[in-house]
């Protein structure tokens, strides 16, 4: 995993940051008169400020009045320093202001300009702009070549533009430049975006080797490797579009739709899929019969939350309970406090109390450690008898009308510490229905649930389109590498990255290219949709 920063050196304020002036640092912010009492920020460092406060006002002309600085100082693990640097127009004043960090070397890397008025959800630029004003200003940053790297069309839009670092004339997607622009055409955030290489501990370019093209498979073999990925999978609810007045989705009729179900890069030697760090979120695996018990639960009393409690094995009183409205659902909400660390929660519906959430919340904040096996070595129940417990919960309480059931994804990405989830989703005709789903968290130390989210399951059987009137595999295929081609690239996967012993080489990938007006393949009339799936995940 990437280290941490430590917030050792802060916040050092000086008008102008003179060479001859001593900078004195604690690790509270405050300015020593001592020298041997704080660290000081060499000469060399001084002028480096200097001169990288000279060359963003040079390169980006609205920083002209911007004469006031702040210097912020992290000290890294590897004993060196971050340097962030804060410019105002005068001290009073915190808004506007630009903040830009420096890199090793002492040159200006990412920034953002935060405006005095800012422009309300951004208005649009035409993105031929967007791409003119962004190529200019990485001319003017890394020169002609731009750094060696290219415009990348498909992460880029509306306001912003991408660019990735080309090796042996291909993109490395793991390198880039992601620049933002607002209407008036000024450049006001730089940043890296996509796959990040690991922070401060990423290896650097020329210690990675990079494989040669020509070790791919061909074109028409990774076409063939893609195609057994291309599945079919229902929405009861899809997305048609955001809707800015009430800042919410707008949803349209049930679908039914081809889209890629893997973790869209294909190892360009083998024509495996390459694992996603996700664990393949959307992954399909076989389908599994069930038995609904077929009786609805419902909590409407802090009595009825009790005997729910004592079915999850929390012991609970009707006092010790706490009521309230959850955010979820707008139904109840009911609370019994297990420890100072553990809390159990009850959620039911609006309108009709039904009984459609339990969790057991955690509430120590971050740091948290999750081992991947028994630190005392008992023997944890297996993934598959852990799956039979996640089927029982969801056989005693979930909608009396399932039969069938997929689970989705894998478990190791479910994985945290004994405790693993599982996520479900209806089957129609043996098709997923991917946003008709329930979640369940089994311990596998006590087999105990420790999570059961039924918030975006049907309690009544859905009329979906008829699988017998969509196009065949080998026509949405066709149309789908069409719009979008196969392209070959270089990735480090996260999984490499961000694993126990990470390898940090890049591998030759083959992907289909991106658009974001070309998402799905409506499989009823073999043409692509503006929208694609939107997963909800409560783990």
């Amino acid at each position: 995993m990437m280290k941490k920063l430590n917030k050792v050196i802060f916040s050092v304020t000086t008008a102008t940051l003179l060479a001859t002036t001593p900078i004195h640092l604690t690790n509270n912010g405050q300015v020593l008169a001592e020298e041997s009492k704080a660290k000081e920020l060499t000469p060399e460092w001084k002028v480096k400020v200097e001169l990288a406060i000279q060359k963003v006002k040079e390169r980006l002309p609205y920083l002209a009045d911007f004469s006031y600085s702040t210097l912020k100082i992290l000290e890294k693990n590897d004993g060196t320093n971050r340097i962030t640097i804060i410019l105002q127009t005068s001290k009073e004043k915190k808004k506007p202001s630009f903040e830009f960090s420096l890199d090793k070397q002492g040159n200006p890397d990412t920034f953002r300009y935060n405006e005095e008025f800012p422009e309300e959800g951004r208005p649009k630029i035409e993105h031929d702009k967007v791409v003119s004003k962004t190529t200019d200003f990485m001319k003017q940053w890394y020169g002609a070549d731009m750094g060696g790297f290219k415009y990348n069309p498909n992460y880029s839009d509306q306001n912003e533009a991408l660019f990735t670092k080309q090796v042996n004339g291909l993109p490395y997607l793991n390198v880039n430049v992601n620049l933002t622009v607002n209407s008036k055409g000024e450049v006001i955030s730089k940043g890296s975006g996509l796959y990040d290489l690991g922070g401060d501990d990423a290896p650097a370019l020329e210690d990675l080797k990079f494989a040669d093209p020509k070790e791919a498979i061909s074109k028409d073999q990774a076409e063939k490797a893609f195609a057994k990925h291309l599945k079919l999978f229902y929405l009861k609810q899809p997305v048609e579009r955001w809707d800015e007045k009430t800042k919410k989705y707008l949803y349209g009729s049930p679908t039914l739709r081809y889209k890629s179900e893997f973790s869209e890069f294909i190892d360009a030697k083998t024509g495996k899929e390459v694992p996603d760090y996700e664990g393949s979120g959307s992954a399909y695996n076989p389908i599994v019969r069930v038995n609904p018990v077929g009786k609805e639960v419902t909590v409407k009393t802090t009595e009825e939350a009790v005997a729910m409690f004592a079915a999850f094995r929390i012991e609970s009183k009707a006092e010790k309970i706490k009521e309230g409205v959850s955010e979820d659902t707008k139904g109840k909400k009911y609370t019994h406090e297990i420890n100072k660390d553990f809390d159990a929660e009850i959620e039911t519906e609006e309108e009709t109390g039904r009984f459609v959430s339990y969790r057991v919340v955690d509430k120590r904040k971050g740091g948290i450690k999750f081992p991947k096996e028994d630190p005392n070595g008992k023997k944890w129940l297996t993934p598959e008898e852990s799956m039979k417990l996640a089927i029982a919960a969801l056989e005693k309480y979930g909608p009396k009308h399932l039969k069938e059931v997929m689970p989705i994804g894998t478990a190791e990405f479910q994985q945290r510490g004994a405790v693993l989830g599982f996520k479900f989703a209806n089957v129609h005709e043996g098709i997923p229905v991917l946003d008709d789903e329930i979640f369940i968290r089994i311990d596998r130390i006590t087999g105990e649930v420790k999570g059961l989210h039924m918030e975006d399951v049907s309690w009544e059987p859905l009329i979906l389109p008829d699988p017998k009137k969509a196009v065949s595999h080998e026509q949405g295929l066709k149309e789908y590498l069409k719009v979008r081609p196969l392209e070959l690239q270089y990735l480090t996967p996260d999984a490499d990255i961000l694993s126990d012993n990470p390898s940090y080489q890049p591998i030759l990938v083959y992907r289909t290219a991106i658009s974001l007006d070309h998402r799905e393949i409506d499989a009823l009339t073999g043409k692509f949709t503006t929208t694609g799936e939107i997963h909800y995940n409560p783990y």
